[in-house]
């Protein structure tokens, strides 16, 4: 039975692809957008610590920390996951920076709705990410199901065994999507209550 949702956030609960894609190609001028959208393929933090030294991340996150103080959640999410936090316990477990989050959540008046933030600064790893929720919260994999839009991601909840609602409207398109085998993929955040429903 499932009893928490665990939510990726960029790509998912707010599609930053442009944004953050625009301050990599600020920084490295020749990359190209499947350059960028590679980095998702597997783990975030080991290609970028394969390719970049610290200086580069720390200029990165220093003007996504600046374009974040913008961002507006959409009606249609916000709805849809208050309706969903009536019903179960919601998780957000990201690559991103928690100052980020915290102050999207916060500028947007919805720090209530999710029952922790997981982000970069808690682990490297979303495969650790997911074992301190089920350890924290007395959860397991069957208890819960992953929404995110990435291959990578996927990837890592197979690991520890927890289902992944895959979105095509992030990252990621559909065709790589499907190379990690997600439980259900989908084109719409509305769809999520649905699949979830249909579980119970």
């Amino acid at each position: 039975m499932i009893k928490a949702i665990i939510f990726d956030f960029d790509g998912v609960i707010h599609d930053t692809f442009m944004l953050a894609y625009k301050i990599h190609k600020k920084l490295n001028p020749t990359h190209t957008k499947d350059n960028f959208r590679s980095y998702f393929d597997g783990n975030l933090f080991k290609k970028v610590n394969t390719n970049f030294d610290q200086k580069a991340h720390d200029a990165f996150r220093k003007l996504e920390f600046q374009a974040f103080k913008d961002l507006k959640l959409e009606k249609q999410i916000r709805n849809e996951l208050t309706k969903l936090s009536k019903q179960f316990d919601l998780f957000i477990i990201s690559s991103n920076s928690i100052r980020n989050l915290n102050m999207y959540l916060e500028n947007n008046e919805f720090t209530h709705i999710f029952k922790e933030v997981l982000a970069a600064e808690t682990h490297k790893s979303k495969i650790e990410k997911f074992k301190i929720v089920f350890k924290k919260y007395n959860l397991n994999s069957k208890s819960c199901i992953f929404v995110t839009d990435t291959l990578g991601d996927i990837l890592e909840a197979n690991k520890v065994s927890v289902k992944s609602i895959a979105c095509t409207f992030g990252y990621h398109d559909e065709q790589r999507l499907k190379k990690g085998k997600p439980f259900r993929i989908i084109s719409n955040f509305k769809e999520i209550r649905k699949i979830i429903e249909s579980m119970r």
